[in-house]
């Protein structure tokens, strides 16, 4: 309690303690309880009986049983229609380079239900003049499909979006190619490569 509060409190019980008690007078209360026991027409007009039912005012067993039954069967089919969706599947591979390109390495993230996958290149040289970097997905045939080109930023990283599904392929390899397009398919053997099945 704060100190005002304090104060007021003492305040009103010494105001309460200065003020006479009034009685009302005797009428008052003789008045007061016999409009009270005594209910008016307008009152006793309202009163209105409930009909009574066959089985009392339970309902049948049975059909307690069917109202859970029907309302167990709605929860299940809205809980199928309305779950949210699982979260995509992920898989995760290391491309990495070889020889002139070794300590070259990209991480392959396939989100197998978008169809696509994102590669995130570090530690890349720039591509000699007039040449870009090319992505190819190799099917285990070793049929090359060309999935981009780039060229990676001033500190050797680059994200590619690779927009089309990995289903199918087992290699992702780079190669370096004629800019700014790139090629159709592969001019030389590639030095950064690795699996992705």
């Amino acid at each position: 309690m704060s100190e005002q509060e304090e104060m007021d409190s003492g305040l009103l019980e010494a105001l309460a303690l200065g003020v006479d008690p009034v009685q009302p007078p005797p009428e008052l209360r003789e008045r007061i309880l016999a409009a009270a026991s005594a209910p008016t027409s307008e009152e006793r007009g309202r009163v209105v009986p409930l009909p009574r039912t066959p089985f009392g005012r339970r309902l049948p067993l049975g059909a307690v049983a069917a109202a859970i039954a029907v309302a167990l069967l709605a929860g299940l089919v809205l809980g199928r229609t309305t779950a949210p969706a699982p979260p995509p599947a992920v898989a995760h591979f290391t491309i990495s380079g070889h020889g002139p390109f070794q300590g070259v390495t990209a991480k392959v993230v396939d989100l197998k239900s978008e169809g696509v996958a994102l590669v995130t290149f570090a530690d890349m040289p720039p591509p000699p003049a007039g040449q870009v970097y090319e992505l190819w997905l190799i099917t285990p045939g070793g049929k090359a499909d060309p999935a981009g080109v780039f060229v990676p930023d001033a500190s050797g990283g680059k994200v590619v979006v690779v927009g089309q599904s990995l289903a199918g392929y087992n290699l992702m390899a780079v190669t370096v190619e004629a800019g700014p397009e790139g090629v159709g398919s592969p001019t030389q053997q590639p030095q950064i490569y690795g699996t992705v099945a």
